[in-house]
């Protein structure tokens, strides 16, 4: 049943949890398109300006469209995503494009980066990946400084360069490497290494540079190389359909995708844009932390929903049980009488029987309005909210008690401040009443009890103590229970119904307060703490 139970509520909570989720990854989508778009509306805007700079500069013509080659960055690199340009001159000629892998570097001495290594047209699928994992696992090998780059002055000279062999244009100032080795005075760190067959029929040169970086659009945040391959290829796909849809001039119709687009730019030129990104990844990168502690939360409050409602159920069914026992008892002594009753008896029995049967019926009628008193209460009591002087209330409630109190022997007493309270008076009075009943009907003939009223902050304290043995410690806890009786030395012979301190906390709870109960030197007591919610006197 128990396993039924957590069945039932673990995957409506799993449901809710997963509409919570839902919701949040959409929220979260449409920001990341908004924060995507704005990087790459900005990455646009600088390769514009980057073009017409470098155009409007005094480089040579030849070594332009290598220069702004050389400043298209992968602005997407933190997202793991690409992001991939291509620019086209008037004619619709392709002047430059973005690298997945490239280089820069300076001659000892410069400490200037104006040469640069194109790697895209020498290096095959799986080099690329050999070099992007290698930079994304040591950050180091992407960057080099010799002793010779003009940076380093006052430093001696250990030797320190990176040798660079490939086919060189000086013109441009290119290098197309076949291979990158790192020099140090005590080894040697070859970077890379192409097996192209561009290199076939071509002369070699060997260069050496002091200052070296070399990127990749495969390094992302998280991503693996191979991922980001996938987004490369997806960017490149999405740029070329652009291209297919229209010419790149800028006198013909331009149409822009939703990840591509087409740019007019100074002098009749065309930038191509496109990027690709992993939206789920982004979002589970920022939500997995959410998400695990929601699932957690949503399985602990299935769980504790779950035990509330086992305990919910086990308590309704020993209120049942002991209700049914109570009711067992008056309900067996009416039997037994009533068919004692119709026997031949003498009159002064019959009499007897009468009164015994009489007295079981009124209890029985008392257990039963106390019974639906409690379930009004658990259902909720609409408060008639009125100023109530409890120093006076109480004093009404044990002044018809003096003849009980004679008869036991018992001293009462009042130690009371005048307080008022916000209050039901009449529920207030029922709450007194009980807690006075159960004071009498417990305390030893002889003995006294001792009422106290006393302010502390914004509560109201009602104290009773009656002198007697002490209450078990581990039945404080449950004396406020239906039924409970902590000493079971006590049977139904004291008349309670084992409801009246269930009716006070019920009574004092719908009020805002709370109800304890203690041993002290001389015996129980039994405590009730109420707002006072304004005036005090």
């Amino acid at each position: 049943m128990k396993w039924v139970r957590v069945k039932t509520t673990l995957p409506l909570f799993l449901a809710l949890w997963a509409v919570l989720m839902w919701v949040l990854v959409g929220v979260s989508d449409q920001g990341q398109i908004g924060r995507v778009g704005s990087i790459m509306n900005a990455a646009r805007y600088a390769g514009e300006m980057d073009y017409l700079e470098i155009w409007a500069g005094g480089a040579e013509g030849v070594r332009k469209p290598v220069i702004l080659m050389g400043r298209l960055d992968n602005d997407l690199g933190s997202y793991d995503g690409v992001s991939y340009f291509r620019f086209y001159d008037a004619q619709g000629q392709e002047i430059t494009r973005s690298q997945m892998a490239s280089g820069m570097a300076g001659l000892p001495g410069t400490g200037v980066y104006d040469w640069y290594f194109l790697l895209d047209p020498v290096l095959s699928e799986d080099e690329q990946l050999t070099l992007a994992q290698r930079l994304w696992e040591d950050v180091e090998v992407g960057y080099f400084k010799g002793s010779e780059d003009g940076l380093y002055g006052g430093e001696p000279i250990d030797g320190r360069r990176c040798e660079v062999t490939g086919v060189v244009d000086a013109q441009r100032q290119v290098v197309y490497p076949q291979t990158i080795t790192y020099v140090y005075a005590d080894r040697e760190i070859t970077v890379l290494d192409s097996a192209s067959d561009f290199f076939d029929g071509k002369e070699c040169t060997t260069i050496t540079f002091s200052l070296v970086r070399l990127t990749s659009a495969l390094t992302g945040t998280n991503a693996a190389p191979e991922e980001m391959l996938r987004r490369w290829q997806e960017a490149e796909e999405k740029a070329e359909r652009l291209l297919a849809w229209n010419c790149p001039r800028s006198d013909k119709l331009l149409i822009t995708g939703e990840d591509a687009h087409n740019t007019p730019i100074g002098q009749g030129a065309v930038m191509i844009s496109a990027y690709s990104y992993s939206s789920l990844r982004l979002i589970a990168q920022q939500l997995w932390l959410t998400a695990a502690a929601t699932l957690l939360a949503a399985v602990a409050m299935a769980l504790y929903t779950d035990y509330k409602q086992r305990r919910a159920i086990r308590r309704e069914r020993d209120f049942t049980r002991a209700a049914a026992h109570e009711l067992k008892t008056p309900l067996a002594i009416l039997r037994t009488h009533a068919e004692a009753l119709r026997e031949d008896i003498a009159p002064a029995k019959r009499e007897q029987y009468l009164d015994i049967v009489l007295d079981e019926s009124d209890r029985m009628a008392q257990l039963v309005s106390r019974l639906l008193e409690l379930s009004r209460l658990e259902s909720g009591v609409e408060l008639k909210l009125e100023t109530v002087d409890l120093a006076a209330l109480i004093r009404e409630v044990w002044a018809p008690l003096k003849l009980q109190l004679e008869q036991k022997e018992i001293t009462l007493v009042l130690e009371l401040e005048e307080l008022r309270i916000q209050g039901d008076g009449e529920r207030l009075r029922e709450a007194v009443e009980n807690l006075a009943s159960n004071a009498l009907r417990y305390c030893e003939k002889g003995k006294s009890i001792r009422v106290s009223l006393t302010q502390t902050g914004g509560f109201a304290f009602l104290r009773v103590y009656n002198d007697g043995p002490a209450i078990p410690e581990e039945d404080l806890p449950r004396l406020f229970e239906p039924f409970y009786r902590g000493d079971k030395s006590r049977n139904r012979q004291s008349g309670g119904t084992g409801l009246g301190l269930a009716i006070v906390r019920r009574i004092v709870g719908a009020h805002g307060g709370s109800c304890a109960a203690e041993n002290l030197a001389q015996g129980p007591c039994f405590r009730i703490s109420l707002p006072l919610r304004g005036k005090t006197i």
